[in-house]
């Protein structure tokens, strides 16, 4: 299902502290917070601003649903200092070139002010602009001697114990005066924490908001949220991601998440299709999924496959590969709309010891085609592909479509009804009906390759890389290994 539109960088959230005393009123978004004129201009590709704001070049950033699937990109050109952006909604238009200084980083901040005629106490965490809006009152504020603002006790109508101490927030820094810990009470009575968090290197990776329940502990509930992110070992980030917290399972939800693409390959898929053998006259037909761990262990993981109507799982013959068999289970599941849910789980805590790069071939699919089924290419979804590591931290992957060819006289040189794309051994494989032209895009738009092919099947040699393919009317993204 498609998310509603939100950019993660400087995105309003509308309060989920409903204040019936005050009452709250929504503020604008903001676009840059920070004075340009005060910004360094550095001709390097790691920019860093005065302010603690934080400024990177890479080729593309792609927005995606919990289901992998894209919904907006944006493209950098460092040396022209624009960037483009098309989304599904634009029909994957482009936009006109943006003058910018790169995709930024805004530094971790709290503050509290008047903004018209309302109390307003407002925080940034991983590029997200939050705020919480009160009546004008009577308030407290308390800075440490470092300036650093750490406590505000807002006032209102006493309770029935003549407390007026209506909200307050108490805030903690950490050695680099950057905000670590804030809670929020309600006439004394601790009700919501949130937590940021940084690595070793500066980086913030975490935050999260969570209620306190009557016993004091803090739980998940359906207002709450959690924003990660990871970097590589210089610093330049990979992904932000957004969780939704779930009172009922106890969890977190993932929502969404952005991925960031680097010219030297930086962040490329972890997961990618391989063996993909197309339908002959026995009806079957098979693939195997890869993966390369992003991080530390895997502690679970899911996937969802979604078949085309008249296929169906085979689920005696789809199974782990021996990598992954003497340290996980799989479970497979029926759902709705011909998918099937897949998940894998260590068999002990000490067994699941896979470590970064070590995993290769993971899961081999099969499945089974209706006989009746028309020669064709037909896509199978392999999508809301999410790894849970040890650490607790939760990676998902970009969806996957994965051309079936159906073609009960062989895998020859056999023209089909509809277009099919594919990559294997360094080659991208492009079968067709008829003759047409094949262009071929790097991530950020540029056209690399365009050639003419007749029908029947054209192998096209092609550098390690993701690219875009269009054939016709259809485009499809491809990783070639």
């Amino acid at each position: 299902m498609r998310k509603n539109f939100t950019r993660f960088v400087c995105v309003g959230i509308a309060s989920f502290c409903m204040m019936a005393v005050f009452g709250q009123e929504k503020i604008p978004a903001v676009k840059n917070i920070f004075d340009e004129k005060s910004i360094r201009k550095l001709n390097e590709v790691e920019l860093r601003a005065d302010e603690g704001t934080e400024y990177w070049w890479p080729d593309s950033v792609i927005y995606y649903d919990a289901d992998g699937e894209p919904y907006s990109k944006d493209y950098y050109d460092l040396e022209k200092r624009t960037a483009t952006s098309t989304s599904e909604y634009d029909d994957w238009s482009l936009s006109e070139p943006q003058s910018t200084d790169g995709y930024f980083f805004m530094k971790q901040t709290v503050t509290f002010y008047k903004y018209s005629g309302k109390l307003t106490f407002s925080l940034t965490a991983l590029n997200w602009f939050i705020w919480w809006n009160y009546a004008d009152g009577e308030y407290n504020t308390v800075s440490d001697t470092k300036g650093n603002l750490i406590l505000i006790d807002i006032k209102g109508v006493p309770d029935n114990n003549g407390n007026d101490n209506f909200i307050e927030y108490r805030i903690q820094y950490n050695e680099n005066n950057e905000p670590a810990l804030i809670e929020r009470y309600n006439y004394d009575r601790f009700k919501q924490v949130y937590q940021y968090e940084y690595n070793e290197k500066g980086n913030p990776t975490l935050f999260q908001t969570k209620y306190i329940d009557n016993n004091g502990l803090p739980i998940i509930t359906d207002y709450d949220y959690k924003i990660t992110a990871k970097y590589d070992e210089g610093r330049k980030p990979l992904g932000i991601y957004m969780f939704y917290g779930s009172t009922s399972q106890g969890k977190w939800l993932l929502n969404e998440y952005v991925l960031f693409y680097y010219s030297d390959k930086t962040n490329t898929p972890n997961v990618a299709v391989e063996n993909n053998n197309p339908i002959g006259s026995n009806n079957q037909g098979n693939f195997d999924l890869n993966v390369n761990l992003p991080t530390d262990s895997i502690g679970n993981g899911s996937i969802t496959i979604t078949f085309p109507e008249g296929f169906t799982l085979d689920t005696k013959n789809t199974k782990l590969t021996v990598d992954f068999t003497a340290l996980f289970t799989l479970t497979v599941t029926k759902q709705e709309n011909n998918s099937w849910l897949l998940e894998i789980k260590p068999k002990t805590l000490r067994s699941a010891s896979l470590r970064a790069g070590e995993a290769k071939k993971m899961l081999q699919v099969a499945y089974t085609v209706d006989a009746k089924k028309k020669k064709g290419t037909y896509d199978i979804s392999v999508n809301s592909i999410l790894f849970e590591t040890k650490s607790g931290n939760y990676y998902p992957e970009p969806a996957i479509t994965v051309p079936a060819v159906v073609n009960r006289w062989g895998v020859g040189i056999e023209t089909v009804e509809n277009e099919s794309v594919w990559t294997s051994g360094g080659n991208l494989y492009v079968r067709t009906a008829k003759a047409c032209t094949v262009s071929v895009y790097t991530l950020p738009g540029q056209l690399i390759r365009q050639q003419a092919v007749g029908a029947g099947e054209t192998a096209i040699p092609l550098p390690q890389g993701i690219y875009f393919v269009k054939t016709g009317g259809i485009t499809r993204k491809i990783f070639v290994k």
